[in-house]
């Protein structure tokens, strides 16, 4: 998979950026789960989600089904990629993006982008409804697109819709809980 790894100052300008310009840090949630960084064996980090503090989602408004988060992601040619800063012992499996440090960030071709957070996915889905534990999976569960001018953000996060939280689906339905937002001016 092609991408670019952003340089450490320039990522850390756009996490920044990208938390600022979308997230609630007046919120409780992230007064108490990731405005004060912890120390862990492997850095600094926090415990919540950012997803769970953007700006203007209450009833989480800006909830979209994942084929349209990627459809959006498709024709988008620089998109950057980050995750949540999590300490490695947290994470229970080994995705190949957690090799690198936790406060990167990647820029990568949209479409690329798009195609491969379905497919690991699904391929995923596929592997937990047969009993097994997908193997070569690259992205964390919970990642935030965005573009350099913080204009839009796509997020993929772990959290689904099934027969427990809705018990109008089928019981071996799992729909990925995305958020999209389009800046207006």
């Amino acid at each position: 998979m092609k991408f670019e790894i952003w340089p450490t100052k320039k990522a850390a300008a756009l996490r920044k950026a990208f938390i600022q310009q979308f997230i609630d840090m007046t919120s409780d949630h992230y007064q108490k789960h990731i405005a004060t960084l912890v120390q862990d064996t492997d850095g600094l980090c926090y415990d919540g989600y950012l997803w769970n503090c953007l700006q203007d989602n209450k009833k989480w408004k800006k909830e979209c089904r994942m084929d349209d988060a990627a459809a959006f992601l498709r024709d988008k040619k620089h998109v950057f990629l980050m995750w949540d800063l999590f300490s490695k012992e947290r994470l229970s499996d080994r995705r190949l993006s957690l090799e690198n440090p936790k406060d990167t960030i990647i820029s990568i071709e949209g479409s690329l982008l798009s195609q491969k957070i379905v497919e690991e996915w699904n391929n995923e889905q596929d592997a937990w409804t047969s009993g097994f534990q997908c193997q070569g999976l690259w992205f964390p569960e919970d990642v935030y697109c965005f573009d350099e001018n913080l204009s839009w953000y796509v997020i993929f996060t772990h959290e689904t819709w099934d027969s427990w939280t809705n018990p109008e689906l089928d019981e071996d339905v799992y729909i990925r809980v995305c958020f999209l937002n389009i800046q207006t001016q």
